[in-house]
């Protein structure tokens, strides 16, 4: 009846759609810079699925795994091919595919945090904070469709979502795995939570992990079988005309350090290296992170708040353990979530002995997994409201931390948006009627793809798509050299490009 109150249910239902609506818009603004203006985070790795995808929709080709890898499923080409048939081939449909799973990512922590964590939606909101308003760095490369940045992030949450079916829980892992096989480190924080709470010794448990490996290996085995017919190095090639026929098991194998004494150096570089510029409080020029802008990342001496949001909550849950020494159901998703940002880490550590640089993200984005699930697990925990709110406040003082460096990003683009130097060279190319070239791997595949392949600029030096080299080759009177340094005869495009002749 008009002038009721609102009951329960239906006040949780409008609480959701607030919560989901914000999940929704704070991913649309730290997006939008990424997706609308191509030259903000743009390369040739990105330029391969673009050109997987649009090969696939032409017919030419059946890519299986990334051209020239026998790794690294090629899933993001097929994700967009239907994006280049409704809307035309541009870097923005290139990365449209990405930005729904990163809202698909945002609006899925939320719910399970609602009903696996019992969290009110807009408490839940809190700590999904952590993924929705990452830090430049981390949204430039969760949005970058080269193969597989976002999708350890999918496929944990899928793994978590369907892990009572065994055989879509073991077909998101097997397909997980082969497109990035930092997919594992959610298997193993599955295992160990239904090892924790018992279920995974039952006769029930035990036979559902079974059929989900089963169903993974038969996965794993389809795809064998087809990439024998795939395009493996672009149209017109095979498995055969790949250099090195790695597989995902041997990248994994490579990763494993076998130095143990470089673990505690590797731990120390992990908390005042690495995780302050995933987390966006180190302040760093976005130009080191490969992000065309004269902005930075990061507020001097915010570290503390996240130091702060960070043990609060693991000093609260360690004492609630401690004292109550028994789990709960509402803890598994947070343990979880937890778990998958651990082993992450860990792996970070002992796949780079110790040695962790701030530039290369991709190798270890899922503590922001991590800090979702410590942020609920507290908030599910929290002693006294007042400690609960300081946190809440913490909490967002971090994400406005971020927040910031993605508004002083936009504002930057907006208002007086840098040049596009790819841009550029492709209409110097075209004005000068330059229809083949040679150039190094980070040109030529982000040149050939910007200009729809009306030039074929061929690798010189990792060479990703075959097709392109033997073109270019036979029309090798009719082709140019791109260079970064003067040359005899040479004329200049831009700064620091060169048009020579071949």
């Amino acid at each position: 009846m008009p002038g009721q109150p609102l009951q329960p249910e239906a006040h949780r239902r409008r609480e959701r759609w607030i919560a989901s609506g914000l999940v929704v818009a704070f991913v649309l603004l730290r997006s939008l810079v990424f997706v609308l203006w191509e030259q903000s985070y743009f390369d040739s790795d990105q330029a391969i699925i673009g050109l997987m995808a649009k090969h696939l929709i032409e017919l030419r080709a059946f890519p299986v795994f990334f051209y020239g890898q026998n790794y690294m499923l090629g899933v993001e080409a097929y994700l967009v091919a239907p994006f280049f048939l409704l809307a035309g081939v541009s870097v923005t449909t290139l990365k449209l595919p990405l930005l729904l799973v990163n809202i698909g990512i945002g609006l899925a922590l939320l719910r399970i945090l609602e009903r696996d964590g019992g969290l009110r939606p807009l408490a839940a909101l809190i700590p999904v904070l952590f993924f929705v308003v990452p830090s430049p760095a981390v949204a430039a490369e969760i949005l970058a469709p080269n193969g597989g940045n976002v999708a350890p992030f999918i496929y944990a949450v899928l793994i978590w979502m369907t892990r009572a079916h065994p055989g879509w829980c073991g077909f998101c892992f097997g397909l997980g795995f082969l497109q990035r096989e930092f997919t594992i480190y959610a298997l193993a924080a599955l295992v160990t939570v239904e090892a924790v709470q018992g279920v995974l010794w039952t006769r029930d448990g035990f036979w559902r992990r079974l059929r989900m490996f089963r169903t993974a290996a038969e996965v794993w085995l389809v795809v064998q079988v087809l990439k024998m017919y795939s395009s493996a190095a672009g149209p017109g090639t095979s498995m055969l005309d790949l250099f090195r026929a790695r597989d995902n098991l041997l990248e994994l194998r490579d990763r494993i350090c076998g130095d143990l004494s470089v673990l505690p150096t590797g731990a120390w570089n992990l908390m005042t290296v690495h995780w302050p510029v995933l987390f966006g409080t180190r302040p760093m020029p976005l130009v080191d992170f490969s992000i065309h802008s004269d902005n930075w990342q990061g507020l001097a001496g915010s570290w503390l708040i996240l130091a702060a949001a960070i043990l609060l909550p693991v000093g609260a849950v360690t004492g609630r353990l401690v004292s109550e020494r028994r789990w709960r159901p509402e803890y598994n998703v947070c343990a979880y979530l937890v778990l998958v940002g651990l082993f992450s880490a860990g792996g970070y550590v002992i796949g780079r002995c110790g040695q962790l640089g701030h530039q290369i993200l991709r190798y270890e984005m899922l503590s922001v997994l991590g800090a979702v699930g410590l942020g609920a697990w507290f908030l599910q925990v929290a002693p006294w409201p007042r400690v609960r709110t300081i946190w809440i406040a913490l909490a967002c003082a971090a994400a406005l931390v971020t927040a910031q460096s993605h508004a002083r990003l936009l504002t930057e683009y907006v208002v007086s948006p840098p040049d596009n130097p790819k841009r550029l060279l492709v209409r110097h190319l075209e004005a000068q009627g330059v229809h083949y070239a040679y150039a190094d791997f980070w040109r030529a595949y982000s040149l050939t793809f910007l200009s729809n392949e009306r030039i074929l600029v061929a690798s010189l030096d990792v060479r990703r798509i075959h097709e392109y080299n033997r073109t270019v080759d036979a029309h090798r009177e009719e082709a140019y050299w791109i260079r970064r340094e003067p040359c005899a005869g040479g004329r200049l495009m831009i700064p620091t490009h060169w048009l020579c002749p071949s």
